[in-house]
């Protein structure tokens, strides 16, 4: 028992050692745990592109960034491009038929001017006499137009004669009218000082008014008046206005004197002056009358209600007569001036007293004009129609020359070549239709004046902004339909000097090597390289869809997110290859965008731009 109770002891010390060690490595997992779920610095593990290490949080506002990585200072398009041929010819018939038979075929070497086709005579299936008939109606119908273009021509000539007479009508009017306009401006410059003079006294009798108020009397006339002159009563509440009359009236005295020693062109302009120097004299005086004392009942030197009505009356009176007076002169000189403006030249010789008879009216001109015009019309009208008569006559004859060439074309049934070559092509059937509208035969190896220069050439359209990029004499490369591996180059031989509006490109030819054998009208795949756009790597993910287009947030000026439209070239799942905007130094945003937009909400940065 003695044994037992230390073993005891042991093995309860033991349990409590392994119960407590236990409770640590707990307490430690979930401390770990809390602090891997729960640390805000803690970034994600994302590789940037180009293989470097993963942004930090604490430098990015909170977002994961990455920078582009240059793959190519250029980049390459590829462009559909046809080829052609110079020794490329059709061969079509002269006339339609049917085929009776066909002498040559695809393969075979024709030489210039070989029967290749027969066709069968033209009294088959009745074509000869449809056509004679067909030809005969041209005839007619050629003789039918030339009657009928006489009468038309006749017809525009005398509208033409008839136009003439009606211009020398409306010439000797305008030039009655002329004589008129002379008296015109008399009447109506000695109206304009008439209601310039009007216009004046209206002021004058203004300034008689304003003496009679303050001096009791208009019979100082030419002298000042002085504070100290006006009545003693008026503008007794309120001295100022005195004082602002009696300067109002100076002004209106100086503005007379100075008007009367002015001309009358001067006159014209200055008497709006003197005209508001009299109206606000006048308003200057009523003020000067409401603050002036009133008594019921007329008392020696003092003035009655009454008494201050009737010059306030007087005054609205004498306001009133200088606006009329200004209408009326504004009136008078607007009617003289629009005259003026439209008769500038009669009116520079009324003015000088000239009697010149080449000085006419505007309408006098401009029918002379007319007239002149229309007499030119006349013989070009004439002209015109004479030659629409021969046009006629000519149709006569070339209807009657094509229904004489059907006649002698009745008996022609071959059909010939007009070159030299090998036959690529052949359209025609036994028995089938031929026509002048449709080739017969298409041949190659022919020898041309084009083909001289190039044999074959590729033709393709060139973006208009890469306008500069290509000169004639650089080399393209391209490759052909069935291999996709090897390239082969082109040298350029010609480039339109203008732009297509319905494509923007400009069209470019380029010369194949002659050992290369390229059918004609061959497709063929030409690459362009752009210096001006290098081609970058980013993560495939950064890019997202909006609409048609593709976009990359980057981190911009402030921390600001700002969207960029990118195109990609190329993307292999993990990396694209894209062009647009973007430089190596430009930072990515690898975060969603509902993360952006959360991360924004909770900041007091602007938006998203």
């Amino acid at each position: 028992m003695k044994i037992l109770k230390p073993l005891q002891a042991f093995t309860k010390t033991r349990a409590r050692i392994a119960v407590t060690v236990t409770g640590l490595i707990v307490s430690a997992l979930l401390i770990v745990s809390f602090g891997t779920f729960y640390s805000p610095d803690s970034p994600p593990n994302i590789i940037q592109a180009g293989g470097e290490s993963p942004a930090s949080d604490e430098t990015k506002e909170g977002f994961t960034t990455a920078n582009p990585k240059l793959v190519s200072d250029s980049s390459s398009m590829i462009i559909i491009g046809t080829v052609l041929s110079h020794e490329t010819a059709n061969i079509y018939p002269r006339r339609d038929g049917i085929v009776e038979d066909v002498l040559v075929d695809i393969g075979d070497t024709v030489k210039k001017n070989q029967v290749v086709a027969i066709l069968l005579p033209k009294g088959v299936e009745g074509l000869s006499s449809a056509m004679i008939a067909e030809k005969s109606a041209v005839k007619f119908q050629a003789e039918a137009d030339y009657i009928n273009s006489l009468g038309v021509a006749q017809e525009s000539v005398n509208k033409a004669q008839q136009q003439i007479e009606e211009k020398k009508s409306a010439l000797a009017v305008a030039q009655n009218e002329q004589k008129s306009l002379l008296q015109k401006f008399s009447q109506q410059s000695a109206d304009v000082k008439q209601k310039l003079e009007h216009a004046f006294i209206s002021a004058r009798r203004a300034r008689q008014l304003i003496e009679q108020i303050t001096l009791g009397s208009n019979t100082r006339t030419g002298n000042m008046i002085r504070e100290v002159d006006i009545d003693k009563q008026l503008g007794l509440m309120n001295p100022e206005t005195r004082y602002t009359v009696s300067f109002a009236f100076g002004e209106i005295d100086q503005a007379e004197n100075t008007y009367r020693n002015m001309s009358i062109k001067d006159q014209l302009s200055y008497i709006y002056q003197l005209m508001n120097a009299a109206d606000d004299a006048l308003i200057k005086t009523s003020d000067m009358l409401t603050s002036t004392p009133t008594v019921h009942l007329a008392q020696p030197g003092l003035y009655t209600y009454q008494n201050i009505t009737d010059m306030n009356n007087r005054i609205i009176a004498a306001q009133h007569d200088i606006l009329s007076s200004k209408e009326n002169f504004e009136d008078s000189l607007n009617t003289f001036s629009t005259t003026i403006a439209s008769e500038p030249a009669l009116y520079s010789a009324w003015k000088s007293g000239s009697n010149n008879p080449n000085v006419q009216s505007n309408k006098v001109q401009m029918l002379s004009a007319q007239l002149g015009t229309t007499e030119q019309h006349l013989t070009f009208v004439e002209s015109q129609q004479q030659q629409m008569t021969d046009k006629s006559q000519n149709m006569i004859k070339i209807a009657d020359s094509m229904l004489s060439a059907q006649y002698a074309e009745s008996g022609h049934k071959e059909i010939r070549s007009p070159f030299a070559g090998t036959v690529s092509k052949r359209f025609i059937e036994v028995g089938g239709m031929a026509m002048p509208s449709i080739s017969a035969f298409e041949l190659v190896d022919v020898q041309t004046t084009l083909s001289k220069k190039a044999k074959k050439e590729i033709k393709f359209g060139l973006p208009e902004r890469m306008l500069t990029s290509l000169e004639i004499g650089d080399e393209v490369e391209f490759l052909m339909p069935n291999d996709d591996n090897k390239t082969y180059t082109a040298q350029v031989s010609r480039k339109s000097p203008q732009v297509d509006i319905s494509t923007q490109t400009i069209t470019v030819q380029a010369k194949i090597p002659d050992e290369l054998s390229i059918p004609h009208n061959s497709s063929v795949r030409v690459r362009m390289s752009d210096n001006k756009t290098p081609v970058f790597r980013i993560p495939s993910f950064s890019v997202k869809r909006e609409g048609d287009e593709n976009i990359i947030w980057l981190l911009g000026e402030n921390d600001v997110p700002e969207k960029v439209i990118i195109n990609v070239k190329s993307e292999d799942g993990e990396f694209a290859e894209v062009t647009g905007d973007i430089t190596t130094e430009s930072e990515i945003i690898l975060d969603p965008p509902d993360f952006i937009a959360k991360s924004f909400d909770e900041s007091p940065t602007p938006k998203l731009q």
